[in-house]
């Protein structure tokens, strides 16, 4: 039952079965067709979703071959297809009473009880499909890891997936599944090792050398990640997602000029994409490289008008030229287009301080940190503000509102030790900037940059002991 019935029947041959009953259906003179053919008609719709021919060919055959066995079973994978998983779990009861060793029967009644919420009850068919399939074991395991693996059950897919492993170790579909679900499960270790085992039998598998770099860049292995983009582009030169994140890493390691040669690669494959430009315009941006970087932009918005990142990005730049009025009107753009977005508030933040428009950019630093309360840079420029204008209070309450949620930030602790200092509270600033040493020694030279305590000679020693 299932794929066994196709077994004889070749591709060509299926398509010109197909072909033949949808002829016969156009035309409505009557062809006879076989129980097999019937199966591998019905079969042929279901794995392509094509509802109204898979009902066709199936009440043609129940007409036919009303006590057909094989006809029952199509008739409940249709049902299944379809969501009416009551009436499908009741056909597959029927042909359960016939075919009490099918591992396809009880792989079905599986799930179909998982998509009715009986997760036990699937795995517990699983099983049985299992124990009752008398050949290819492997093949059988690695559909129900598949199952699972569509269906987010990561833990579940994993538990068959190294079942099928420990049963035939070379199996590459297996090998492949195994680095992505421990990915998934942020045990990256595992994950680079199955890709590597993988690599070791198909070291030309683009795929496997992308998903093994990004591995690697959660990893923080940068150098390797770079490694892995560069074969699977070796491998397959249009590979486009292994520029964006080979260009990306390159960024991230603020090695500009290299990322940027990456994204002007990825333009020739992309030419439509406004995002590549954004990037290129980023490079050029951090390279100080201004007019490129404007044109980049510029190329963004005009592939796309409502591209929010391509005003942004010449509002940033606008900025750094000191063009302040100009980069305001293009990064409120920005953000009319997409209000949602942390950054835009966080570089409206910055160029309102530069204006000296306190007020809106305490405004926009609150914004930002209600979009995004788990990052602490709206914190922290909320904070410099409120320091600049001496409001020590608010910046020690702002603070200590935040608990331990930004514990290790040495930049929030010196901010809060300034405060604390100006406000003649020495020793608690003390306290803060002992904490602060024990993270970054170098902590100690941005505090007294900021508050310049050169002439306490006190306190300078009481720091010289810290």
């Amino acid at each position: 039952m299932g794929d066994e019935n196709n077994d004889y029947l070749s591709f060509e041959e299926i398509i010109e079965l197909v072909e033949r009953f949808e002829e016969s259906i156009q035309s409505g003179r009557a062809q006879f067709f076989d129980v097999h053919e019937f199966v591998a008609l019905i079969e042929f719709y279901i794995d392509h979703e094509a509802d109204d021919q898979a009902l066709a060919a199936l009440n043609q055959a129940e007409a036919i071959y009303p006590s057909s066995i094989e006809i029952k079973y199509k008739r409940a994978e249709y049902y299944h297809m379809v969501g009416d998983d009551g009436k499908a779990l009741a056909l597959v009861h029927e042909v359960e009473e016939v075919e009490k060793n099918n591992p396809d029967l009880h792989y079905l009644k599986g799930e179909i009880l998982f998509d009715m919420g009986n997760l036990n009850a699937a795995i517990e068919c699983f099983g049985k499909a299992i124990s009752v399939e008398p050949d290819d074991k492997i093949e059988l395991l690695y559909r129900i890891s598949t199952f699972f693996l569509e269906n987010e059950e990561i833990n579940l897919a994993l538990k068959y997936l190294l079942l099928s492993y420990n049963k035939a170790r070379g199996n590459l579909a297996v090998l492949f599944d195994l680095g992505y679900c421990f990915e998934r499960l942020d045990e990256l270790d595992k994950s680079v090792r199955y890709y590597n085992e993988y690599l070791d039998i198909n070291p030309f598998s683009a795929a496997a050398w992308y998903n093994l770099g990004i591995v690697h860049t959660k990893l923080g292995e940068f150098e390797k990640a770079i490694e892995c983009y560069d074969f699977c582009i070796a491998i397959d030169p249009h590979y486009s997602s292994a520029y964006h994140n080979k260009g990306n890493t390159l960024a991230t390691l603020e090695r500009y000029a290299e990322a940027l040669k990456v994204f002007n690669e990825l333009i020739e494959l992309e030419p439509e994409n406004p995002r590549v430009f954004a990037l290129a315009g980023e490079c050029y941006e951090k390279l100080e490289q201004y007019d490129m970087a404007i044109e980049s932009y510029n190329r963004s918005i005009t592939i796309d008008p409502d591209f929010a990142e391509g005003y942004y990005g010449i509002g940033v730049v606008l900025a750094a030229r000191k063009k302040y009025d100009l980069s305001l009107n293009f990064i409120r753009r920005a953000i009319t287009l997409n209000p949602e977005e942390y950054d835009f508030w966080l570089g409206l933040g910055r160029v309102y301080f530069e204006v000296n428009d306190l007020e809106n950019s305490l405004k926009a630093y609150r914004e930002a940190t209600s979009l995004n309360p788990d990052l602490p840079d709206a914190y922290l420029f909320l904070a410099e503000v409120l320091l600049y204008e001496e409001r020590f209070s608010e910046v020690e309450q702002l603070i200590d509102g935040l608990g331990n949620k930004f514990d290790s930030n040495v930049s929030i602790k010196i901010i809060n030790a300034a405060a604390l200092y100006l406000s003649h509270r020495s020793k608690e600033a003390l306290d803060i900037l002992k904490d602060a040493k024990s993270i970054d020694p170098s902590s100690i030279d941005d505090f007294i940059n900021l508050v310049s305590p050169d002439a306490d000679k006190e306190f300078i020693e009481n720091i010289n002991k810290l």
